[in-house]
């Protein structure tokens, strides 16, 4: 049985990973591998606020409460993973979270976890190490996998990343390709999709508005296909590198194989 690894940390919202979760479990047979990974390095990380206050991680009376509140809410999360069908035991770790994902990641097809709308320094650290396909979930639960569209530069990344997904839902036939600041000429992702029977819909956004208007399109669809961050995550920051700020700023769940 196909297996997905669905991490739940401080903070996510877990009524989104749930329903995700649940969908790939009821509708394409997979089993849940629950995961909750207390972060060693939490305390040397400062939010700027929690529930509108702002906060003093040296207080040790704050310390103490931050533990109760995490307790009550693995609780919780124990309890709505029951109620929603899924019985596999909640697995709770404490350390660094990717060392702890890619032990767990070993026994599972996919990594499943909430994307937010800006990536933490431990989803960069899997993104850029991961060697199973990730799934970051966006605002809203994955609730199918038909309306998929590909984000293609035609470099190696997303050509692997699309190998991938097909490989992994094969039933799927139509996709949408889209394209920013992008001349498309002799496409090798596209002949490769359409020599397999895919039929691919290319969409090229440019001009003055490319960018907006390339986000308004992705919201439009159950699943953005991505290809993997590659140089420094700051680096590509200061230099705007369109992959990273369409990760970021994207509603959508995004598939990266």
């Amino acid at each position: 049985m196909k297996k997905v690894l669905v991490v739940f940390g401080e903070g996510t919202k877990k009524n989104v990973l749930m329903d995700s979760a649940l969908f790939f479990k009821e509708k394409l047979g997979y089993e849940i591998i629950p995961l909750y990974i207390k972060d060693v390095r939490r305390d040397e990380i400062i939010p700027a606020t929690m529930d509108g206050m702002i906060v003093n991680l040296s207080n040790n009376s704050f310390s103490e409460e931050r533990e109760l509140l995490e307790t009550e809410e693995m609780n919780y999360l124990k309890e709505r993973l029951k109620i929603k069908g899924i019985i596999k035991k909640l697995n709770v770790e404490f350390g660094f979270p990717w060392e702890i994902i890619k032990e767990y990641l070993k026994l599972a097809d996919i990594l499943m976890f909430e994307k937010g709308e800006i990536l933490s320094e431990s989803a960069i650290t899997v993104l850029k190490n991961q060697f199973k396909p990730v799934i970051m979930v966006g605002s809203d639960p994955i609730k199918a996998i038909e309306n998929i569209a590909i984000a293609s530069d035609d470099g190696v990344k997303i050509n692997k990343s699309t190998s991938s997904f097909m490989k992994l839902f094969p039933e799927i036939k139509d996709y949408t390709m889209l394209t920013l600041q992008y001349e498309l000429e002799d496409n090798k992702l596209l002949q490769f999709m359409e020599e397999r029977d895919k039929k691919v819909v290319v969409k090229n956004y440019s001009g003055d508005l490319a960018k907006e208007d390339y986000l308004e399109e992705v919201k439009k669809y159950d699943m953005l296909v991505m290809g993997n961050l590659s140089k420094s995550y700051f680096f590509e920051k200061i230099i705007g590198k369109k992959g990273l700020n369409i990760m970021e700023k994207s509603q959508t769940s995004i598939f990266i194989g």
